[in-house]
């Protein structure tokens, strides 16, 4: 049966092992649509050796109901009285953490079968303490509409400052790492750039592991979002989260609106030529 947590359990210390404990926080609300997708890619992985942290951010659908009928004790479920945003729910998912090694997963993304296996053997054999991925572009029914293409081998703080290419559904992070838990902000978007940003502050780099290891879903009304609302979002980042000199932020902001506009185009053109 699924077991669910309270907000506020604790994880358990666990020793290293051959097949090492992998956490996967997967936050949800109001997830109806894809959360069967998204935590059995999780389930049918090749690496067996994982525990699902599903925190339920205050559903008002059937999302709950949904999980409950999986008969599986690896998902274990927290749910939230209060609404208070992914960020939140991330941070209480990664309160309650057992394992070794941290991955997350948005609720309407998913994995491929091997993902854990592989971020696993690379990490193990090239030392990296945190690693992405590439991915792949899905929409709304699970169809390919493009990939990630290309991206750097490794990325450290002030490059990811300038264009954020961690997708957060192929991060893992070694926790044995970290002296401390590292968390997310509370704020209403980008807060997962923020979170990678004070990551790379502690473990100083990220590497690539070069394969398409997940499937980042594009909703129809998001592929050509306006990035003129994300502006003062990105401006928070910059001066108030990083507390960056007026100077290197509008350095930073113009590099990153010219990233986002070719990133954006790019998407769009993968997403017409799908249909």
């Amino acid at each position: 049966m699924v077991a669910h947590m309270p907000a506020d359990s604790p994880g358990r210390t666990l020793s290293r092992a051959s097949a090492p404990l992998v956490s996967v926080v997967i936050p949800m609300h109001n997830s109806r649509s894809h959360i069967l997708e998204t935590v059995n890619s999780v389930l049918n992985q090749s690496h067996e050796n994982l525990e699902i942290l599903a925190v339920d951010d205050a559903s008002s659908d059937d999302t709950l109901d949904l999980l409950d009928k999986i008969d599986d004790p690896r998902l274990k479920i927290i749910p939230l009285d209060t609404n208070a945003g992914a960020g939140n729910a991330r941070n209480k998912g990664i309160d309650a953490v057992s394992g070794e090694f941290l991955a997350l997963l948005d609720s309407d993304d998913r994995w491929y079968p091997d993902k854990i296996e592989k971020q696993l053997r690379f990490m193990q054999s090239s030392g990296a303490k945190m690693c992405y991925t590439r991915y792949d572009l899905i929409d709304s029914e699970g169809s390919k509409i493009g990939s990630s293409g290309p991206l750097a081998a490794s990325v450290t703080y002030e490059e990811l400052l300038r264009h954020c290419i961690i997708r957060t559904s192929s991060l893992m992070v070694d926790l044995g790492a970290l002296p401390k838990p590292v968390y997310f902000p509370l704020i209403r978007k980008r807060q997962d750039f923020v979170f990678f940003l004070r990551l790379l502050k502690v473990l100083g780099e990220a590497r690539l592991l070069d394969e398409v290891t997940s499937s980042y879903r594009i909703h129809s009304g998001t592929v050509s979002s306006n990035k003129f609302k994300v502006i003062p979002f990105q401006w928070n980042v910059y001066r108030t989260q990083e507390q960056l000199p007026l100077a290197k932020s509008l350095q930073l902001m113009g590099g990153w609106f010219f990233n986002a506009g070719f990133v954006n185009a790019r998407r769009v053109m993968q997403w017409l030529r799908s249909r």
